[in-house]
């Protein structure tokens, strides 16, 4: 089952959050089951100036023939980036915060799969660690798309899956989008922003299941 992950929140929101603006209205609509190989907005810095604006879900390979060749590339473990070369170019020098207000994660057993829902305790709007890569068409179309960083999963999330996206804190924000490579200290504190007691996991629909399905019900935790 792939990983989803949901956005609803306003325009204000992101701008205020992440310092940036845009009047594109239509990058932010509610969508509370987005799968990869989807447009999602994704904030970014290009020639020193903080930008918003929709990535392709699903990093694409520089060799890559067609753009669907990225949706396997959705989230990158971030023990592997340093194993590739592309992928430690990517982190060195096109890092970038995807917004979100929370994540899926299922747990498999032998008869059936069963849908949780991840996100901030407070409810507020975050932001997971990505890189991003610009791939330029056949037709010579610049095509930015990109993938999550995930890390192994805190003793909250364990009972549901090993891996969880990263969720950057507001106060590494700057030093997330900083020129400059970042060390393991650094990197470290980073992916730690977050103590396990600011997050809460809830089971959820299976109607989430299916990708086609969206609407706020998606979310709605069901008692146990």
């Amino acid at each position: 089952m792939s990983d989803r992950f949901v956005l609803e929140t306003s325009k204000q929101e992101v701008e205020q959050l992440f310092g940036v603006s845009t009047a594109r209205d239509d990058f932010f609509k509610p969508d509370y089951n987005i799968a990869p190989g989807s447009l999602i907005p994704v904030v970014y810095e290009e020639e020193g100036r903080r930008k918003v604006y929709t990535f392709r879900w699903g990093l694409i390979p520089p060799d890559a023939e067609e753009e669907i060749e990225g949706n396997d590339n959705f989230i990158v473990p971030i023990e592997d980036l340093e194993e590739d070369e592309w992928l430690t170019e990517c982190v060195e020098q096109r890092r970038c915060l995807i917004p979100a207000n929370g994540f899926y994660k299922w747990k498999f057993s032998e008869k059936k799969s069963t849908p949780f829902y991840i996100r901030l305790l407070s409810n507020q709007l975050t932001a997971i660690a990505g890189i991003y890569s610009v791939w330029k068409s056949s037709a010579g179309r610049d095509v930015y798309s990109c993938a999550m960083l995930t890390t192994e999963a805190n003793t909250l999330i364990q009972p549901v899956d090993d891996r969880m996206p990263i969720f950057v804190h507001p106060d590494h924000y700057e030093k997330w989008f900083a020129d400059e490579e970042l060390s393991k200290a650094e990197l470290d504190e980073v992916m730690n922003g977050y103590a396990m007691t600011d997050l809460t996991v809830n089971r959820v629909s299976e109607d989430v299941n299916n990708p086609e399905n969206n609407g706020p019900e998606l979310i709605q935790p069901i008692p146990k």
